[in-house]
């Protein structure tokens, strides 16, 4: 980091050690790829939709919004055993070879917990599309790209609030160099939860896209 302006940038702030603002930085990347995992479920949805796998299914007594909040519910679920497994193995790595470390492992998962709102708006927005333009459930991939290369390179290139705002992980507090932010962790869940319920309401009017 010393002799690497680059790194200097991404990795170095004031008041924190490196050991704490390499781990925000490593967690926020780490959590971008558990994201992943919950946008493919609410996508593969869509793929048995239009595939027509769903068909016997929806001729029986199961109603489409079981079957969309099941596949809502996996999403959330395995995305906190992600975040938690994610934080709770770096975590576990760094206390490993550390012999002086500055941080517990109840550290860890608090910055990727602290996180898991940013999964969540990801989750309503792959809901929101699935319910109302399910063929765009693909460009979610590229919004979550963008969020996360804009804030892993937020330290040096220097946008404007404005911009970094545009990302949804901007809006959580960035611990531990700053305080967590508990107003603004339960906005975006609500906000979340308002997407998921949008995505349903759509789903459960739109007509089927099978072999679309």
């Amino acid at each position: 980091v010393e002799s690497n302006d680059l790194i200097k940038q991404i990795f170095a702030y004031s008041s924190v050690t490196i050991e704490e603002s390499f781990t925000s930085t490593i967690l926020m990347v780490m959590v971008a790829l558990v994201t992943i995992l919950p946008i493919a479920i609410i996508n593969r949805f869509f793929f048995e939709e239009k595939n027509q796998y769903l068909s016997q299914i929806y001729g029986t007594k199961v109603k489409r919004g079981e079957l969309y909040w099941t596949n809502i519910l996996l999403a959330i679920i395995l995305a906190l055993i992600g975040v938690l497994c994610t934080a709770g193995g770096l975590g576990g790595v760094a206390l490993s070879v550390m012999a002086d470390s500055s941080m517990k492992m109840a550290d860890f998962l608090a910055i990727g917990l602290n996180l898991y709102p940013s999964i969540l708006f990801f989750i309503g927005l792959a809901a929101l599309v699935l319910g109302w333009t399910p063929k765009l459930g693909k460009a979610i991939y590229i919004y979550l790209a963008y969020a996360s290369m804009l804030n892993y390179f937020e330290g040096i290139l220097d946008l404007p609030k404005l911009v970094l705002n545009t990302a949804p992980q901007s809006w959580l507090s960035q611990m531990p160099m700053e305080d967590f932010n508990i107003k603004t962790f339960f906005i975006v869940i609500i906000v979340s939860v308002i997407l998921m319920f949008v995505g349903y309401f759509g789903y459960n009017r739109r007509d089927m896209l099978e072999g679309a």
